[in-house]
């Protein structure tokens, strides 16, 4: 499709470049492992395009998500827009629009060990950001074929706080008493926005709940926005096998109410959402919450790479997007606002 051919394409692949999303929701889905499987896939069929990371795409219903540049082209062809990659096929599909050529998936071992890629890559961040059962999902199973795994499970397992493993029939499983970078808080509030929205305010006193600007010992905090992972206890799920969902959600509070033990956050509630669902008819006395995570670097609003400083930023903010502007409006203020001091910018 197109004005531009596969075969024309290809005659110009040493000028085209792919470009896979990495902001915060494809990386939550798997960008890191479609990355890796692109580029294993680019050099299967002897390509010689660019695999790069990149920062969102605007695709983020759809992620992950990838696009393919060519150098020169004055306009993006949607023909070189590709969303969903969730499966192998998927990213050979992006790779023989860049290259002219299918990779082979037939191959001996081909399709097995680009899987195993994938899963690896997917547990690799899942553990970066402290998200115990997506590290979890299948590596039993993977175990059970890969002694090499045992140890990773058993590790894995011991940071969700099973250290004996998980029930096989996994019903009637029990929260465990404590879980690596998590701490518990109080649910001491919920007070309706809208119909399908509501504040809940949550306090703690556990000291290890962290911070969102780690500083002291001559470390100044780095100026980021930040998120956390809350663990909905809906029971055995399809997402791996603990008995809890993860769910990332963005304070409205500031980092410094955190650092008191205070934390407000803006929840939407659907329907058909696990966690939200959760909270909703559950009520919970207690939830767990994650040490903070960096959402952006302040003030270029990047994920990823080498912070920079625009000489201005337009915000165009919708639904339950707004809750990033409080954190982001702190920061003309870091001292004031957030008890720290910005690092000094040429």
């Amino acid at each position: 499709g197109g004005s531009d051919s596969v075969v024309g394409l290809s005659r110009r692949c040493r000028m085209a470049e792919i470009h896979v999303c990495h902001a915060g929701t494809c990386r939550a889905r798997g960008a890191e492992a479609v990355l890796a499987e692109i580029e294993e896939l680019v050099s299967e069929v002897g390509g010689r395009c660019k695999v790069r990371q990149s920062g969102c795409l605007g695709y983020c219903n759809e992620a992950p998500n990838a696009i393919i540049l060519e150098r020169g082209a004055r306009r993006l062809d949607p023909n070189n827009v590709f969303t969903r990659i969730r499966t192998l096929d998927a990213s050979a599909k992006v790779v023989e629009r860049a290259t002219g050529k299918r990779p082979p998936l037939e191959g001996a071992g081909t399709s097995e060990r680009l899987a195993s890629l994938r899963a690896a890559r997917a547990r690799q961040h899942a553990i970066s950001v402290s998200k115990w059962n997506a590290a979890l999902h299948g590596l039993a199973e993977q175990a059970a074929v890969k002694p090499a795994l045992r140890s990773e499970l058993s590790t894995l397992l011991r940071k969700a706080g099973f250290p004996e493993g998980v029930r096989a029939d996994r019903t009637g499983q029990a929260m465990p008493s404590a879980i690596a970078n998590y701490s518990q808080w109080s649910l001491e509030s919920v007070t309706p926005v809208t119909r399908h929205s509501a504040l809940f305010a949550f306090s703690s006193s556990d000291l290890k709940r962290g911070t969102p600007h780690p500083r002291g010992r001559g470390r100044m905090a780095e100026p980021v926005t930040w998120h956390t992972t809350l663990l909905a206890e809906v029971g055995p799920n399809a997402e791996g096998p603990l008995p809890w969902v993860e769910r990332d959600y963005t304070p409205v509070s500031s980092a410094k109410e955190w650092e008191q033990g205070r934390c407000e956050m803006l929840i939407k509630v659907y329907a058909d959402g696990a966690a939200t669902s959760w909270l909703h008819s559950a009520s919970p006395q207690r939830v767990w919450l994650s040490r903070p995570e960096r959402t952006l670097r302040v003030p270029g609003l990047v994920s990823e790479g080498r912070a920079f400083r625009p000489s201005s930023v337009l915000l165009l903010l919708a639904g339950t997007g707004a809750v990033a502007l409080p954190q982001i409006l702190a920061h003309r203020a870091p001292t004031a606002q957030l008890g720290i001091s910005s690092p000094r910018r040429d």
